[in-house]
């Protein structure tokens, strides 16, 4: 029996969809891979593949860099920047993701210790501890680091003997302006300053930005809002809705849970509570993050009861304790994968980083027993890109 040439052809066409269809899937789940980052105290930040199904992971390759404490990707996770906190040494630096091997510059500071970096519209932002201050690097067209265009240090506070200590900062965009502001946690001060993100009005005569203009911060009349006296305000974490924001307080081990809202071009801060993180008091907690569901909010502390605090957050924002789990020394920063199902921690006086399973239905965390150990970096941000 022939087979019409039309029958031949429309099973060709279903064949050739059907795999189309199979790559896409393909492609949208990297065979179900994450990618995962860490940086820290050493000579190089470190890129592995993680396996959710069964755990494994693999070492994928090395960024050198001098103590590079803290990572930050591109929207497209294309491009891999981070800090180097080594005094004198200290800056910024990059790398292309996709080549693996092709450097973005180094650009050093002179000593600002930068310990956070963000990467936002075509700019990294970092956050410098040693010297109090914010500094802006403009990205060019391939993604190369350009000179800072702006350098915005905090008048430490001489009446009270305290210096500004800037330790991380966070983008907050209005829903009604659209206008976009960056916080900044002041450990040194104990203030979260607000200022607000716009183009710079002064041309640049060497251009070729990224964002075809280079950002500038300007003070907001709101300008910072301060926490209790001691309390260190280190890491925090918005909602998913934007109506709340987390505040974790390293010296206190303490968590302010405050209430946002835009008005007349500044963000305002409502504290609404004040609850303990850290039950030993050993004044050395240090990062906070919301479970990708928002149902669940985690601490890590240090010194002590190493271990992650994990809380329930109710409707009206504020948060109950449900659970402790107990990790390796000196947890600093961690990272839950996307779909909420797993938790990497660095343990930086191990020199490890730690796997947990997260039972998303109670919030509490599984060890699974896995754990990658680095020998010569002490780990101290680790983030999850794109599978």
């Amino acid at each position: 029996m022939r087979v019409s040439r039309w029958k031949i052809l429309l099973t060709a066409l279903v064949l050739a969809a059907v795999a189309f269809i199979l790559y896409l899937i393909f492609m949208n789940t990297g065979s179900g891979r994450y990618t995962v980052y860490v940086g820290g105290y050493g000579s190089s930040a470190v890129k592995f593949t993680f396996n959710p199904k069964t755990s494994d992971y693999g070492i994928v390759r090395d960024f050198k860099a001098d103590n590079p404490s803290y990572l930050a990707l591109s929207p497209s996770s294309d491009r891999l920047y981070g800090v180097s906190e080594s005094g004198l040494l200290s800056g910024v630096w990059g790398y292309e993701n996709s080549s693996l091997d092709k450097p973005l510059g180094l650009v050093k500071d002179g000593g600002f210790d930068p310990c956070h970096i963000i990467c936002f519209k075509g700019h990294l932002f970092t956050a410098n501890y040693g010297k109090g201050g914010i500094s802006v690097y403009p990205l060019d067209t391939a993604g190369g680091i350009k000179a800072p265009v702006q350098i915005l240090n905090f008048v430490s506070d001489g009446a009270a003997k305290a210096a500004s200590r800037i330790h991380m900062t966070r983008i907050v965009t209005g829903k009604k302006s659209k206008n976009d502001y960056i916080l900044a946690t002041d450990k040194g001060l104990d203030r979260i300053h607000i200022m607000r993100v716009g183009e710079d009005t002064v041309s640049k005569a060497d251009g070729n930005y990224l964002n075809k203009k280079a950002l500038r911060l300007y003070r907001c009349d709101s300008a910072f809002v301060s926490t209790p006296q001691g309390y260190g305000p280190r890491h925090l974490d918005i909602s998913k809705d934007g109506k709340f924001l987390y505040l974790l307080c390293e010296t206190s081990g303490h968590i302010l849970v405050y209430s946002i809202r835009e008005s007349d071009n500044n963000i305002l801060l409502k504290p609404l509570q004040d609850t303990v993180c850290d039950m030993g008091g050993m004044k050395a907690s240090a990062d906070i993050h919301i479970s990708p569901d928002g149902r669940f909010l985690y601490a890590s502390n240090r010194r002590g009861k190493d271990g992650i605090a994990i809380f329930r957050i109710g409707e009206d924002g504020l948060v109950s304790r449900i659970a402790y789990q107990v990790t390796k020394q000196w947890p600093r920063s961690f990272a839950i994968t996307p779909d909420g199902n797993f938790m990497f921690v660095c343990c930086q006086k191990d020199k490890t980083v730690q796997i947990f399973k997260i039972d998303q239905a109670s919030g509490y965390l599984v060890n699974t027993g896995k754990e990658i150990t680095f020998p010569d970096l002490e780990p101290s941000c680790v983030l999850v890109g794109k599978y």
